[in-house]
C-alpha cells in the first residue's frame, strides 16, 4: 500500500491575468521627450573607432533668443558665470555673497521723481560727460578659417567685457540711472547680422522722446563696419507732435547733422485700409497745415520747412533709395539677384512692425508674408531693388533721470508695475489740471497753499483718488479708492498717447535740457479742446450751451460747466464736484478732514459754548455707558403691565 502523500498546503488562489491593454496615448509625447533628452548628449562611435559627441543644449528658438533686460542677482550672476565658461560648486558652509552689478542708491532713484530745475541740470550735464561709455557690444573679428566654437568662444567674451563696462559705471556713479537694456547674446547676435548685410541702417524712434530712443553708438557701428554704409532715423508716430513742435525738433537734428525724417506709421496703415474698402479709386487728401515763417520772432529756413512734413509711404521708400549706396555693398551669391537691403533697427513697441506692415501692404503683397513679432531677423522683399530686413525689438543702455520716466515712455511694462506713485506724479506734474479733468470728467481736488500744496498742480494721490472715486474702482473692506487700478488705465493712456506730452529738444546752444515751465510752454497747444476724444468735445460743448459761453477756454471755464461725472449746477464763481461711489466710506482719503468738519461743525460755526466739550452731558439713556439696568427696568415694568 503506497504512502499516503502529506496534504498540500493550502494557498490563496490567485485573481485572473490583467489583461494586457492597448495605450491609448497614440501620441506617445512623454516618451519622445525623453527621448530625445536621452540623444542630446549621445555619444556615437563611428566605424573607424572615432568617438562623437555633442555638448549643445538645443534649446528652441524661443528659448534661446527670449528677450532678457532684467535679471535678478542670482540670475545674472549664473549668466555671467556662463559666458565667462566658469564652472561653480556650492559648499554649504561656506559664506556666499552676492553683489548686485547694478547696486546702488535705490532709495536716490525711487524718491526723485520730481526733481527741480538745478537739480535735473546737475544731473543731465553727468550724463552727457558719460555718454560715450553707452555703447553697444560688437561682433568680434572673425574669417572663414575659425571654427563655430571658436567663434562663439570670442563672441561670448567679447560681450562679457561689454557687460561689464555697464556695470562698472553704474556702480562707481550710483546716482547714473540706466535704462534696461538687453542682456541675451542671442539678440544681439540677430542685429550684428542686419548691420553686416545692410546697405542703410534705420533707427526707428517714437517722436515723443527721440533722443531716448536713438543709440549714437549704434550709427558709430555701422560706420566701423564699412564706412559706405549710410545711417537714418525714423522719427514715426509724427503726427502727435503740432507742425511747430515738428520745427524745433527739425532744427535740432539739422544742426547736429543726422540724416532724419518724420513718419507715421498708424496714419499710413489707416490710409491703406481705407483703400482696401474703397477701391484703388480712392485718393487720400492731405488736410492742409498752417504755414509758420517764423517762431518766437526768428525765421525759419526753408531747409527745416522741406523737412517737416510727414511722408507717405512712396516718399519713404523713394528717400530709403535715395539715402541709400548707387550699388549694393555685399556681392550676392551666384544665382541670386543683386538687391539693396534696408536693415530697420528699433526699440519694442515704437512702431516697426507698423512701420513694415505699411511698406508692404503698400506693394499689394500677401499678408502672410509679413513677419510678426519674430525673435530672428527676416528678410522681406519689398521690389525688385529693394530687400528689407527686420531686426528684433532691441533695447539699447541709455540714461534716465528714474524708474518712473522708464515707465512713462513703455520701457518697463505696466502690468508688472508695483510702485505707482512715481509714474503718476510725472504725469500730474506734466498733463495740466484742467486737462486731466477734461480728458476723464473728474473734479480733481487739490490742496490750498495753506494746506501744503500749490492749487494747481494735482500730486498723484489727488489724481488717482478723484479718477478711481469717479469710476467706482474701490478696494475690499473699507471701499478706499483702488488707487494701483486708476494708475494703470492713466499710464497706459499715457504711453498710448491719449494723455500726450512731448519732450522738447535740448538748447541749440549748449545741448543743456528746457525747464519746467519751457516745456509746459512747448506743449500747451496740445492741451485745447480740439485734441479732447469726439464724445467728450459734444459734451463739454453742450455743457458750455447751456451755460451761455460762447468761447470755450478749458484752463478758464471748465470748472464752471457740469458734464459726465460732474453734479449739481455750479455757480460762476464756485467749482464744480464730482461724483463718488461707495457710501461714506469711499472718503478714507479726507477721513482727517471729514472729522474735523463734522466734529467742530465748521460750515456752521456758533461761538456759545462755554463747557469744554469733554464735559458736556450726552443724552445716551440716563448717562450709563451700556444702559443695561435701565432695559431691564423697562423689561420688569413691561411685564407688570
Amino acid at each position: 500500500m503506497p504512502p499516503k502523500e502529506p496534504p498540500k498546503k493550502w494557498k490563496q488562489p490567485k485573481g485572473p491575468k490583467p489583461i494586457q491593454r492597448k495605450n491609448k496615448n497614440v501620441i506617445g509625447l512623454g516618451k519622445a521627450i525623453a527621448h530625445a533628452r536621452k540623444r542630446e548628449n549621445e555619444v556615437q562611435f563611428l566605424p573607424d573607432g572615432e568617438m562623437r559627441f555633442t555638448v549643445d543644449k538645443h534649446e528652441a528658438n524661443w528659448v534661446k533668443l527670449r528677450s532678457v533686460t532684467q535679471e535678478s542677482a542670482l540670475d545674472e550672476f549664473l549668466s555671467t558665470a556662463e559666458l565667462a565658461d566658469k564652472d561653480f560648486a556650492a559648499d554649504r558652509h561656506s559664506s556666499v555673497k552676492i553683489i548686485r552689478m547694478d547696486s546702488g542708491n535705490e532709495d536716490a532713484r525711487s524718491q526723485g521723481f520730481l526733481m527741480s530745475n538745478s537739480q535735473r541740470k546737475k544731473l543731465n550735464d553727468k550724463q552727457r560727460h558719460y555718454a560715450k561709455n553707452l555703447i553697444v557690444p560688437r561682433r568680434p573679428q572673425w574669417n572663414e578659417s575659425m571654427t563655430r566654437f571658436q567663434l562663439e568662444r570670442l563672441e561670448k567674451e567679447a560681450f562679457l567685457e561689454w557687460r561689464r563696462k555697464l556695470a562698472s559705471l553704474q556702480e562707481n556713479n550710483e546716482d547714473l540711472l540706466l535704462t534696461p537694456f538687453e542682456r541675451n547674446i542671442e539678440v544681439w547676435r540677430q542685429l550684428w547680422r542686419v548691420v553686416e548685410r545692410s546697405d542703410l541702417v534705420v533707427q526707428i524712434v517714437d517722436a515723443r522722446d527721440p533722443l531716448l530712443f536713438r543709440s549714437v553708438d549704434l550709427e558709430a557701428y555701422v560706420k566701423e563696419i564699412d564706412d559706405r554704409k549710410q545711417n537714418l532715423l525714423l522719427v514715426n508716430k509724427a503726427d502727435l507732435l503740432t507742425l511747430k513742435q515738428r520745427i524745433m525738433w527739425a532744427k535740432y537734428f539739422i544742426s547736429r547733422n543726422i540724416s532724419f525724417t518724420f513718419f507715421s506709421a498708424a496714419r499710413a496703415n489707416e490710409i491703406l485700409e481705407i483703400q482696401k474698402e474703397q477701391g484703388d479709386d480712392y485718393v487720400h487728401k492731405e488736410e492742409e497745415e498752417e504755414i509758420i515763417t517764423e517762431i518766437d520772432g526768428e525765421k525759419v529756413d526753408d531747409e527745416v520747412l522741406a523737412k517737416i512734413k510727414i511722408l507717405k509711404i512712396d516718399q519713404l521708400e523713394e528717400l530709403f533709395l535715395s539715402k541709400a549706396p548707387n550699388e549694393p555693398l555685399i556681392t550676392p551669391l551666384p544665382g541670386r539677384e543683386s538687391l539693396i537691403q534696408i536693415g530697420l533697427v528699433g526699440y519694442p513697441n515704437v512702431g516697426k512692425s507698423s512701420t513694415i506692415n505699411a511698406l508692404v501692404g503698400s506693394k499689394k503683397v500677401s499678408v502672410s508674408s509679413t513677419p510678426g513679432k519674430t525673435k530672428h531677423f527676416q528678410t522681406i522683399k519689398l521690389s525688385d531693388r529693394v530687400m528689407l530686413c527686420d531686426c528684433p525689438g532691441l533695447v539699447f543702455p541709455n540714461f534716465a533721470y528714474n524708474k518712473g520716466e522708464l515707465v512713462c515712455n513703455g520701457v518697463l511694462p505696466i502690468d508688472q508695475l508695483r510702485d505707482y506713485i512715481g509714474p503718476s506724479s510725472i504725469v500730474a506734474e506734466r498733463i495740466p489740471k484742467f486737462y486731466l479733468e477734461a480728458v476723464y470728467g473728474i473734479h480733481i481736488k487739490t490742496k490750498s497753499v495753506e494746506e501744503g500744496g500749490d492749487g494747481k498742480t494735482p500730486t498723484a494721490q489727488e489724481l488717482l483718488v478723484a479718477y478711481a472715486r469717479a469710476r467706482g474702482y474701490m478696494t475690499q473692506g473699507f471701499g478706499a479708492a483702488d488707487e494701483s487700478r486708476a494708475s494703470r488705465y492713466i499710464l497706459k493712456d499715457y504711453v498710448n498717447g491719449k494723455l500726450l506730452y512731448i519732450n522738447p529738444p535740448p538748447h541749440l546752444e549748449d545741448d543743456s535740457l528746457y525747464t519746467k515751465e519751457e516745456c509746459a510752454e512747448f506743449n500747451k497747444d496740445l492741451y485745447t479742446f480740439e485734441n479732447l476724444p469726439k464724445t467728450r468735445q459734444e459734451q463739454l460743448a453742450e455743457a458750455a450751451k447751456n451755460k451761455g459761453i460762447d468761447t470755450l477756454d478749458l484752463a478758464r471755464d471748465l470748472s464752471k460747466l457740469t458734464f459726465s461725472a460732474h453734479i449739481g449746477q455750479a455757480n460762476d464763481n464756485e467749482e464744480a464736484t464730482s461724483v463718488t461711489h461707495g457710501g461714506k466710506q469711499a472718503a478714507l482719503y479726507n477721513a482727517a478732514e471729514d472729522l474735523d468738519r463734522e466734529f467742530f461743525q465748521m460750515n456752521s460755526v456758533q461761538g456759545k459754548s462755554t463747557t469744554p466739550f469733554h464735559k458736556l452731558q450726552h443724552n445716551n439713556g440716563g448717562g450709563k455707558k451700556h444702559n443695561k439696568k435701565n432695559k431691564k427696568k423697562k423689561a420688569l415694568a413691561s411685564r407688570d403691565l
